[in-house]
Parts: C-alpha cells; structure tokens; sequence
C-alpha cells in the first residue's frame, strides 16, 4: 500500500550498514517510522531530503513492520538553521519536543503547520530565539490538549484578580484561597500571564519582533520547564542540555 503525504523529519536512527529509520511528523498520519534505503552511503538518492528539519512530499510503502520510504520531493530543508550553532540546538529541541508529543496515527494539522511556520521563522532570526520557542512550547501544548489555564483559577473557577501562582499539577493559574491544592505550585507575575496568553494568540512572525524582559523570561522559562515535565513526562531533552552547557561555557 503506498501512502502520499506532506511531513518533517524529526529522528534518524541508523539501521543496517547503509540505511537509516526516519521518523517523519506526516500531515495525514501523524508521527510515521520509514526506512530509508542506502541514505548513509555517499550516493544515497535520498539523502538531501531526509535530513533532519527536511520538509517534502514523502511516498511511503507499507511494509511487514515499518514503512518504507519510496520517494521524496524536497519542499524546503530549512538549511539556514545549520549556519548557528544555537539556532541548529533550538531547531533540535523542537523537534524533540514535537516528536516527544505526537502520536501514530494521530494527526494535528495545527501543530503541523505551526512547526513549519516556528522552524521558518528560526531560519530568519539572527538573536533571541528563546521567545519564539517558548511560543512555540505553548502552542504545542495547546493543539495537544494541556492549555494552560490563564484566565482563572485552574482549580476552583474563580476569576484572575487574585492569581498567585501557577501549577503544573492543576493545569494553569491557582488563586490564593486554592495554593493548599499544590505545595509545588510557582510564583507567576501578572506580566508572565500576560506574556504567556500573547505567546499562546499571536501569530509566530509577531511574536518575534517582541523583546521580553530578562527577569520575566526567567520565570517563564521555569514555569516551561516544570509544566512540560509535568505533561509529557518528559524532563530531559539532549537539545537543551547541550545549550546549558554552551551557555556555562560561554559565562566562565
């Protein structure tokens, strides 16, 4: 059976001597596994096109297992990620965060479209990647169903004149009278949920032009981090590990 659809390469895991198995966030079928045939030898025919961050029309054949990939037409390759170090890690931790999150089978045409627009967006940027990111973060969450709850209280209801702090286990903003619900739950400033509804509305080519305050992407970038590992189940991603540690480099 073969398969025709628009995806990005988001994994590659070596197989054999000369293959490789691409996991591919496909718009009809969502997160698909593929082999690629001989792409590892110098002569591979697919090899420009199934690239991490490649984005194409894929053939697919569906095989005992796995798919296999019979044809690729290479729509962009967003190459210009490569040319910043920092650039090509915030592009790799996206990608991990995308491939962490969507499912076989499963399709989200919202996530689809937005990860193209985040990583097309990256590719123009020179600096402060870290906003559309973190957009980036809150838009994935929302299209897969964890939306933060910014507007009131996420565990009784009430509205936000008298929000506090924000918990991961309750899902968004907790008023005062309700911080007993979450002993872990984090100090949020006003200004952070209303940077965090703007990330969540607005369009990823507006959102970059913004120029978010050091102190409040400190706390938004702990809000993040905290949620995520609540949500996904997931704390740990090599992308943003690597960046730590360039970022400790860079301060000694």
């Amino acid at each position: 059976m073969l398969c025709k659809t628009d995806g990005v390469v988001l994994k590659q895991t070596k197989f054999g001597e000369g293959d490789l198995i691409l996991t591919v966030f496909t718009k009809k079928m969502g997160k698909v596994q593929a082999v690629a045939k001989g792409v590892r030898k110098s002569r591979g025919k697919f090899t420009g096109s199934t690239q991490l961050f490649a984005y194409g029309e894929f053939v697919l054949f569906k095989g005992r297992d796995l798919y296999q990939v019979s044809q690729v037409d290479l729509k962009e390759s967003f190459y210009q990620l490569r040319e910043d170090i920092t650039k090509l890690t915030y592009g790799a931790y996206i990608l991990e965060l995308t491939e962490s999150i969507v499912t076989e089978g499963q399709t989200n045409n919202r996530l689809f479209h937005t990860l193209l627009g985040c990583l097309s967006v990256l590719t123009k940027l020179e600096k402060d990647f870290e906003t559309v990111v973190k957009a980036y973060e809150l838009k994935l969450l929302s299209y897969s169903g964890y939306r933060p709850e910014l507007d009131r209280c996420a565990y009784c209801g009430n509205p936000g004149e008298n929000i506090f702090k924000f918990s991961s286990k309750e899902g968004g903003t907790i008023c005062r009278g309700c911080f007993g619900q979450d002993m872990y739950a984090m100090k949020i400033s006003p200004t952070t949920i209303n940077v965090m509804k703007y990330l969540i509305n607005m369009d990823l080519e507006q959102i970059a032009r913004l120029r978010v305050k050091p102190d409040i992407m400190e706390e938004l970038n702990k809000i993040m981090k905290h949620y995520i590992s609540t949500h996904l189940d997931k704390s740990q991603f090599k992308s943003l590990q690597f960046l730590d540690t360039m970022k400790e480099i860079h301060n000694t």
